[in-house]
């Protein structure tokens, strides 16, 4: 590029000294220098208007022939052309391999903006939700898929999890929906047919159901005999009365599990739910350390920190069971005693109940699935504790039931902290009733709360 411009250069200052030998020569030096800028002038110009008219025409034709820096100009500019149209022709190719293959999969994909507004999508998404072409183009995607638990996943953005819900085209199939957030909180939105899963699922929670009622009657039968066995227990043989003493216990462990299904499986179907009702969060927890009393020993030391004022907006049976469940366990595994703190903070924004113990402990890659039906760390503990390995299956489920979360922090040695985080709607602090004398008067207080709660 330099030895071009060089060129040039020379090429012109040779011409300009020509021309002033020749001025010099007829006695028109000004005006032959006059001619010759001039005439530069009209050539430059003239090679800026080729130029001009081939980038109208898109390049599309070979560059005109010129010489010089305009013809260095004219070679520069078709390489980037060609350059730019092959980058271009590998990009379209990838696009299209990219929908093609998009739009064999099984599984349906759309994409949207941020605002929610339908973007693109393939067959599968068009054969799942009835979306069409190109009419739903710009339309917000919670306008084509009206399902209640869809609006509330997609406008409050619980993406965490996926969403499974009925299709709005195909009757009888169930889709599961996961977003995704990419570049400027656009969505990027999976749907898969589920339907085989969520019928294998719902045959399974019915089995356990039927399962664990059926097996309810021959129980309490048993327990009956066992029963009036006990009460003439001291006229049989000692092994004989061991025996009577294990299936007892035995069957009162079987009992507390049959319960315990047969509670999971009303929280999984939604079936005979508790109205919601604000409840007053010291009475509750002081409810269930009444019932829990026999199995602490003098070794525990429970500390309640929780605010007379707070109130929870919930079931009372739920909240019971799931609470107590946390507490009963905190104790159990807390086999040399030790410190159990039960503990109620609230915020603007939430409101935790936590309940802590230095006990034994968990690692913490078997956290995520302590909410697991029948799932232990250690084997060895159901048998020791009697417990029926479904208490913090149904304390997510009650959680869930509440817009709550459950988190927890345990390290091995060190003791675990099992925290319920409710949202800001269920959780308030009513100041006036902390200040009054009885319980009675407290439990007023509550109802007419809830009555003005229900009126609103």
């Amino acid at each position: 590029m330099k030895t071009v411009w060089r060129n040039t250069i020379i090429t012109w200052l040779a011409g300009l000294a020509a021309c002033v030998v020749i001025g010099l020569i007829i006695g028109q030096l000004l005006g032959v220098i006059l001619l010759y800028v001039l005439g530069t002038l009209y050539w430059q110009l003239y090679q800026l208007y080729q130029f001009h008219n081939w980038l109208r025409h898109s390049g599309k034709a070979a560059p005109p022939e010129t010489s010089g820096i305009w013809g260095e100009v004219f070679d520069a500019v078709y390489r980037l052309q060609k350059k730019q149209r092959k980058s271009k022709r590998r990009m379209r190719q990838a696009l299209t391999r990219i929908e093609s293959s998009t739009t064999a999969l099984k599984e349906g994909v759309i994409m949207a903006d941020n605002q929610g507004n339908l973007e693109w999508w393939n067959n599968s998404a068009a054969h799942f939700l009835g979306l069409m072409r190109p009419v739903d183009r710009g339309q917000i995607i919670t306008n084509i898929v009206r399902n209640p638990d869809f609006f509330r996943y997609f406008s409050q953005k619980r993406f965490g999890e996926p969403l499974v819900i009925k299709s709005p085209a195909k009757e009888g199939v169930y889709l599961e929906i996961q977003t995704t957030l990419y570049d400027k909180n656009d969505h990027l939105i999976f749907v898969r047919d589920v339907t085989r899963l969520h019928l294998l699922e719902q045959m399974r929670k019915d089995f356990v159901a039927n399962a664990s009622h059926e097996l309810k009657t021959p129980l309490t039968v048993i327990k009956g005999y066992l029963e009036t066995l006990d009460m003439f227990k001291d006229s049989l043989p000692k092994s004989m009365q061991k025996g009577i003493i294990n299936m007892s216990e035995q069957s009162e462990r079987m009992e507390q599990l049959i319960e315990d299904l047969l509670l999971l499986s009303r929280l999984e179907s939604n079936d005979k739910r508790e109205e919601n009702q604000w409840h007053n969060v010291a009475d509750l927890i002081q409810a269930i350390t009444n019932t829990t009393a026999p199995i602490l020993t003098e070794k525990h030391q429970l500390s309640i920190i929780i605010p007379n004022e707070s109130r929870l907006y919930g079931s009372y049976k739920e909240l019971y069971s799931a609470f107590s469940n946390l507490i009963v366990n905190a104790i159990k595994y807390s086999p040399d005693g030790g410190e159990i703190t039960l503990k109620w903070e609230s915020s603007e924004f939430n409101g935790v109940f936590s309940v802590k113990d230095n006990g034994l402990g968990i690692d913490p890659r078997y956290i995520p699935r302590l909410t697991e039906r029948f799932f232990r760390v250690d084997k060895g503990r159901g048998s020791k504790t009697g417990g029926t390995g479904l208490g913090l299956a149904i304390v997510k489920h009650v959680l869930l039931h509440h817009d709550a979360k459950l988190q927890i922090r345990s390290q091995p040695g060190f003791g675990s902290t099992f925290s319920c985080h409710f949202p800001a709607n269920r959780t308030r602090n009513d100041t006036i009733t902390a200040l009054l004398p009885s319980p009675a008067q407290d439990n007023v207080e509550e109802e007419q709360s809830a009555s003005n709660t229900s009126d609103e």
